[in-house]
């Protein structure tokens, strides 16, 4: 007998159950399916080195989430069901070859203290990007928060057009077609001010001559010192936990271990789905994919995806790829510049030409000899992640090819090129290898294995460059979270605002349905 629902959601990411439990909140029936063993997408939190440290596999940071819509709308209920937020006070820092570092703090002041210790002669401009953030934060929130295009973001616009003047809006337009050396030559003069602010473009795809990376390494890097930063406490995973149960307390479904293998689709409407088990579910309203667009038409009935509006997509690109190392600790990194022991991020560029040849590298399909590396200490903000004295790091290798010229498979490779990255925090944590217990090592290959829509590894869910960003993410004609099918929207890190752990896309789609 076919099941019936309101709304059936592919996938069980961050902005699929979103979607799914604002909608069941609104009184929506919604069943989520999601082909893997456990929801969350890229939101996982395992003991996979030892037990009793929980690391999340691989994002962590929860700060867009916790500013977003989602939390907005159903933060009483999150709180409920178990989902806590630990916030940092201080969110990042860069180290340096010489033992150096700057940190961004939370407490502006002692952001700039830090900056004048190292880079003195960029005091006065970063307080210029401060201010200039202030004025502008509204808008670009706003913008970020809005489906592209539409009337909302149109208002915005026009908001900020009265606020700052023309000068002002063609700046944000500037800024959000700039490249981060372009950015950080015109504003800085010391290198490491330069690097603090390049490494958070790597955190995406944005190499430090790519264009538009600079608006994203402006909002992180000063924001970060706006906003701070959050983690969940106990590991990310409570908020899929969390999701789930709201989802389920309203009369929703989450089933795991249930892969579609078809959006069946009538007169060009999508009414349900086929599963694997050859189990029908029907659509009353629509179907939203949670998935990445690049696989959509592999979901789609051949005479549907054989289509030149369904084939677009198949061009959509992939960001170049990412390794995770987990690592127990008996303590804490012994960093050289002991004070990055109390920072939840430390970033090693260490310098943006180091980053871009990192990227070109990685483009090209050979493994960086300098990797970028995002090295989160969660558990000095949340010990309960790791026994009592104990530690957690989670590593992010940025960047790596999606294909390796020579022809190597990471399955051979990944756990030597993991020895390298490790001799690499040596370099500014000598050592650090005495105070490992355990390690474990997610290549690009494992990425994609744990998750089919982290292509070839790539965990952002697509590139972000200019030429499919905003409103032509994925691609032109698959805009406004709309398929050219007729009730099949999109959600996800494929589709505007973009990668990270925000729900923002969810919540736009939940928006459009309601």
């Amino acid at each position: 007998m076919e099941n019936s629902f309101d709304v059936i959601v592919i996938g069980s990411g961050i902005n699929g159950l979103s979607a799914a439990a604002l909608l069941a909140v609104e009184g929506k029936k919604v069943i989520v399916l999601e082909s893997n063993d456990a929801p969350g997408g890229a939101v996982r939190t395992e003991q996979i080195t030892v037990p009793g440290f929980h690391h999340d596999l691989f994002a962590m940071n929860l700060g867009l989430f916790a500013g977003g819509p989602v939390m907005a709308a159903l933060g009483e209920q999150l709180t409920k069901y178990g989902f806590s937020l630990v916030p940092s006070s201080k969110p990042f820092c860069s180290v340096y070859p010489d033992g150096s570092m700057i940190g961004v703090e939370a407490d502006a002041s002692a952001t700039i203290k830090n900056l004048a210790a190292v880079a003195p002669e960029d005091v006065e401009a970063w307080e210029e990007l401060t201010a200039k953030l202030g004025l502008w934060a509204p808008f670009l929130i706003g913008v970020l928060n809005s489906d592209l295009p539409s009337v909302a973001a149109v208002k915005t616009l026009w908001k900020a057009h009265r606020a700052l003047g023309t000068v002002g809006l063609y700046e944000i337009a500037k800024l959000a077609l700039q490249s981060t050396r372009s950015f950080t030559n015109e504003n800085f003069q010391s290198p490491k001010t330069k690097a603090l602010m390049a490494t958070w473009g790597m955190h995406l795809d944005f190499a430090p001559d790519v264009s538009g990376g600079a608006l994203f390494s402006f909002l992180e890097t000063i924001g970060g010192q706006l906003f701070g930063m959050v983690i969940g406490q106990g590991g990310a995973a409570s908020l899929i936990d969390a999701l789930v149960q709201i989802i389920e307390a309203n009369g929703g479904e989450v089933r795991c271990n249930a892969r579609v293998d078809e959006i069946t689709v009538d007169s060009k409407r999508a009414t349900g789905v086929v599963l694997a088990t050859g189990e029908s579910v029907a659509a009353k309203k629509a179907v939203v994919s949670n998935v990445n667009p690049r696989l959509m038409p592999e979901l789609l009935p051949t005479h549907v995806a054989q289509e030149s509006s369904i084939k677009r997509v198949e061009k959509f690109q992939s960001g170049l790829a990412t390794m995770m190392i987990h690592l127990a600790l008996e303590e804490l990194p012994p960093w050289t510049a002991s004070e990055a022991r109390t920072y939840n991020y430390v970033h090693i560029g260490p310098y943006v030409d180091d980053m871009a040849q990192t990227y070109t590298d990685a483009a090209a399909g050979r493994l960086p000899a300098s990797p970028t590396l995002v090295i989160g200490q969660p558990t000095v903000t949340d010990p309960s992640r790791a026994p009592e004295g104990k530690h957690t790091l989670w590593v992010q290798v940025r960047m790596l090819p999606l294909d390796l010229a020579d022809g190597s498979r990471w399955e051979d490779i990944s756990e030597a090129y993991a020895d390298l990255v490790m001799a690499k925090i040596e370099e500014y944590a000598p050592g650090l290898k005495d105070a490992v217990i355990a390690r474990a090592v997610l290549s690009p290959t494992d990425l994609e294995r744990y998750n089919a829509n982290l292509i070839k590894g790539d965990s952002l869910g697509g590139s972000h460059h200019p030429s499919q960003f905003f409103f032509l993410r994925p691609v032109p004609g698959w805009g406004r979270h709309r398929s050219p099918v007729k009730d099949l929207y999109l959600c996800g890190a494929g589709t505007w605002p973009g990668g990270g752990v925000g729900g923002s896309s969810g919540s736009m789609v939940a928006k459009i349905l309601s």
